[in-house]
């Protein structure tokens, strides 16, 4: 079983809060205590600053001492495998240094992930993405390479035997054309491939369908579960300036719940695959 490591910083921040409001300290009083910074202990209690940051177990455990954890206790091992769990993975390669932070933090709040609903309005996510579709989304970037490396190496997570992937997507998500058509035959033939896998659910939302019962999406997002049943979810919402991670338990499950609906008003896999697949011989027909 594989750690989340924004789940375990959370864990451990959520620790360390608790911990020091028990206390009654300020984070000033307590770095004066433990002489670590404010800054430090700030960025441990709320790790969203920079995703994928690995604490100093030194800080941490002077951290512990000051709040009174004993040494060797459960309490004290439990939280230093937190900070210890907080680790680094194939995104730290330099192979995939430009593949940009938003893409660097998909990649970590999807790592060691059981299940993955996501829900995509007007572009196919970068989940089920083609290299070749990948490249062509991504051409005048600096780093294309890297980008469509980054793409194919998030994709692990949804092969056969990973986790749990529930797709639901607009129908316009595979009927425009942002791509050649070459390209966009490919990744209509990629997505049908995926919609066989046990794993992986394909489920389209036609445009004129009705939706009425509660909220409607309003940007694309993934909502990730893992192993652990007491690692928080995490959704990550997709907007134009950066992604917006949703964290907060209740506004999470707002999320499941919208997934849900969406499910519920799409079409079914099987008939999700007929009209991919007749766009699909129509675009073969013209090519």
């Amino acid at each position: 079983m594989t750690p989340n490591p924004l789940a375990r910083a959370r864990r451990l921040g959520t620790a360390l809060l608790q911990l020091r409001e028990q206390h009654g300290y300020s984070h000033a009083e307590l770095s004066r205590k433990s002489t670590v910074s404010a800054s430090v202990i700030s960025r441990l209690e709320y790790p969203y600053a920079d995703i994928g940051r690995r604490p100093n177990l030194r800080l941490v455990k002077k951290l512990l001492d000051a709040l009174e954890v004993p040494r060797g206790t459960d309490r004290w091992i439990e939280l230093e495998q937190y900070a210890e769990d907080v680790a680094g993975g194939w995104w730290d390669d330099d192979r995939y240094d430009g593949m940009g932070s938003g893409q660097r933090d998909a990649a970590i709040i999807e790592h060691g992930a059981t299940e993955v609903d996501e829900y995509s309005g007007l572009l196919l996510p970068g989940l089920v993405q083609t290299a070749a579709y990948a490249r062509h989304r991504a051409l005048g970037a600096p780093t294309v390479d890297a980008i469509v490396e980054g793409r194919t190496a998030r994709q692990r997570i949804v092969q056969p035997g990973g986790a749990t992937y529930r797709l639901i997507l607009e129908e316009q998500a595979f009927r425009r054309q942002p791509v050649p058509a070459a390209v966009r035959l490919e990744q209509l033939r990629h997505l049908l491939q995926l919609g066989r896998q046990p794993n992986v659910s394909v489920r389209v939302l036609e445009v004129d369908v009705e939706i009425s019962d509660g909220a409607q999406p309003r940007s694309p997002f993934a909502r990730m579960g893992y192993p652990d049943s007491a690692d928080p979810q995490i959704v990550r919402v997709d907007n134009v300036s950066g992604d917006l991670l949703v964290t907060s338990p209740a506004e999470v499950a707002g999320y499941a719940q919208l997934h849900q609906r969406l499910c519920k008003a799409a079409l079914s896999d099987a008939d999700s695959a007929a009209i991919i697949t007749e766009v699909a011989e129509r675009l073969a027909a013209e090519i």
